[in-house]
């Protein structure tokens, strides 16, 4: 995103590959739209912009989805960079630049982030005794043997809650890495009906195996038996 078509030009041509989609768009209010309806790994950006200040359009970049930031300025004042980290940026280049240099750090954040995805992605077999099992590759949980009939959020909420055993998470970091979105609509209400009705499908073992943290949210702790 940049006010000169000439540095976006540049900078898509370079980029774009066969395995790499590039876009440029020169009008903050196209380019916003299009970063919040598709999924991106990185974003290029210069905070000089006419259209609104480019440390407000960084914090609502950075607010709105987890991507890598490169920004570039042609002010070099030391706190305007820091600013600009401070809201969310991850790489401050100073204009002029070298292409090649751009490309470099471009480069770089896209494989940290292609990275950090993937290690998110990997799943593996949770096993709780012989009682619980969870299957993520198969998107299937089975007590005492027995598969669960779980929805597909009560299965993400199940498999969320096991891989985090022990460690308490609120509703709000619930629905974050279950529902994979910031903010919602009833988010309090929307995570205790699925807790709900998930704990009513564990409850055949005798086994509390979500536990509520009054104040805090729920912890995934099967030691805990019930009374």
């Amino acid at each position: 995103m940049d006010n000169d078509i000439n540095v976006c030009k540049d900078i898509k041509y370079s980029l774009q590959s066969e395995t790499t989609d590039a876009y440029y768009v020169t009008s903050v209010q196209e380019g916003f739209e299009l970063f919040t309806k598709q999924h991106f790994c990185l974003v290029i950006m210069d905070l000089l912009l006419s259209e609104i200040d480019g440390i407000d359009l960084l914090r609502a970049i950075r607010r709105a989805k987890p991507v890598p930031i490169l920004v570039l300025c042609s002010k070099s004042d030391i706190r305007h960079k820091i600013s600009a980290l401070k809201a969310g940026a991850n790489v401050y280049l100073h204009k002029p630049y070298e292409l090649e240099e751009c490309l470099a750090h471009a480069q770089s954040l896209m494989e940290l982030y292609s990275d950090l995805h993937m290690e998110k992605k990997r799943c593996y077999t949770l096993a709780f005794g012989m009682d619980l099992i969870i299957d993520p590759e198969r998107h299937q949980a089975t007590l005492k043997g027995v598969p669960l009939n779980l929805t597909r959020k009560e299965f993400d909420l199940l498999f969320t809650l096991a891989s985090h055993a022990g460690q308490v998470l609120s509703r709000e970091q619930l629905y974050s890495l279950v529902w994979n979105e910031s903010n919602g609509y009833n988010v309090d209400e929307l995570v205790k009906t699925h807790i709900k009705t998930l704990r009513k499908k564990l409850t055949p073992t005798g086994v509390e195996y979500i536990k509520n943290v009054w104040g805090i949210g729920y912890q995934f702790a099967p030691e805990n038996k019930q009374s």
